[in-house]
C-alpha cells in the first residue's frame, strides 16, 4: 500500500481524489487543547472517508475544510492534537483528521492468486501479521495460493495462505525463483558486434544456463535486468560463472565488471 504525504499546495478535489462535503465546524466549550510532535502512519477506516479539518484553535474549534481522505488509504502524520480527549492527527499544513476515523493497522487487501516462496528450506507460518507461530512450516521454492495481504506498522507486508496462516512477505515472490546465486558480470552491445539480437538477452555458459533460461540479474547498485539467455560468448563459454549482459554501449561501459545476484526464474 502506498503511504501518502499531504501537500497543501495540491489540496484540491481532483489531485487528491478527495470527496467534498458541505462546510461545517465542530467546537468544544471551554476546551482543553494540547498539541505534541509525533510521527507515524494511520489508515482511514471510515467507509465514507475521513473529514479533513483545519488547524485547531485555542478554543478547541476544528473547522471542516469540505474534503475527505478516501477510505483504506494510508497517511503520514507529524503532530497530534488532544481536544478534551479527542485526538486529531496532522497529515499536512492546516490539515487534520480525527483518530476515530483511522487505525494504525493497515487494512487487508483481498487477493486471489498464486505466489512463490523464494527461499529454500522451511518458512514459519503465523496466526496473523506479527502474530504467534502456528507450529506449521511452508516448504521453500513451492507455489502457494494467497487470499489477502496486510502491511504491519513496520511496513512489512504479510500474506494469508489460508486457514488463518500468514507468511512474511520477504519470503514471497510473484515469480518462481528456482535458484539464487552470485556471479561475475560484464556488459556488451550486440549492435557494436554487428548483431541484431537487441538488448533482451544475456550471454552465458550454455551448460550452466541453456538458451531460453530466464534470469533476473541484480547489479550492485540495486538495478535489476530481466534477460533471457540467447548467446554464449567466448568469455562466458570458458567461464561458467561469468555473464555478459546485452545493453547499449554507453551503459555497458558504465556497467564495467562487477558481482551480481542472479535469480533463475521458472
Amino acid at each position: 500500500m502506498k503511504i501518502k504525504n499531504f501537500v497543501a499546495s495540491l489540496f484540491t478535489v481532483s489531485t487528491l481524489a478527495l470527496i467534498g462535503i458541505s462546510a461545517q465546524a465542530q467546537s468544544v466549550d471551554a476546551a482543553t487543547v494540547s498539541t505534541a510532535d509525533a510521527s507515524g502512519v494511520v489508515y482511514i477506516t471510515n467507509g465514507n472517508g475521513a473529514t479533513v479539518y483545519g488547524q485547531p484553535t485555542a478554543a478547541g474549534v476544528v473547522g471542516d475544510t469540505g474534503a475527505r481522505l478516501a477510505s483504506k488509504t494510508g497517511w503520514r502524520f507529524d503532530k497530534l492534537a488532544n481536544i478534551d480527549g479527542t485526538i486529531y492527527y496532522q497529515v499536512g499544513t492546516n490539515a487534520w483528521i480525527a483518530a476515530s476515523d483511522t487505525s494504525t493497522d493497515a487494512p487487508a487487501i483481498v487477493l486471489d492468486k498464486d505466489m512463490y516462496i523464494n527461499v529454500a528450506g522451511g518458512v514459519n507460518l503465523y496466526d496473523g501479521p506479527n502474530g504467534n507461530f502456528t507450529g506449521n512450516v511452508a516448504t521453500g521454492h513451492t507455489m502457494v495460493h494467497v487470499y489477502e495481504s496486510k502491511t504491519d506498522s513496520k511496513g512489512v507486508t504479510w500474506y494469508d495462505v489460508g486457514r488463518s496462516q500468514w507468511i512474511n512477505g520477504k519470503y514471497m515472490s510473484e515469480d518462481n525463483v528456482k535458484q539464487t546465486i552470485t556471479m561475475s558480470a560484464t556488459a556488451y552491445d550486440p549492435a557494436v558486434l554487428g548483431s541484431n539480437m537487441g538488448y533482451s538477452g544475456v550471454a552465458a555458459n550454455l551448460s550452466k544456463f541453456p538458451k531460453g533460461t530466464h534470469l533476473r540479474i541484480t547489479a550492485s547498485n540495486g538495478q535489476s535486468y530481466d534477460r533471457v539467455v540467447n548467446d554464449t560468448g567466448l568469455f562466458a563459454y570458458s567461464n561458467p560463472n561469468q555473464l555478459d549482459i546485452a545493453m547499449p554501449n554507453s551503459q555497458a561501459l558504465q556497467f564495467g565488471r562487477q558481482n551480481v545476484t542472479v535469480q533463475v526464474l521458472g
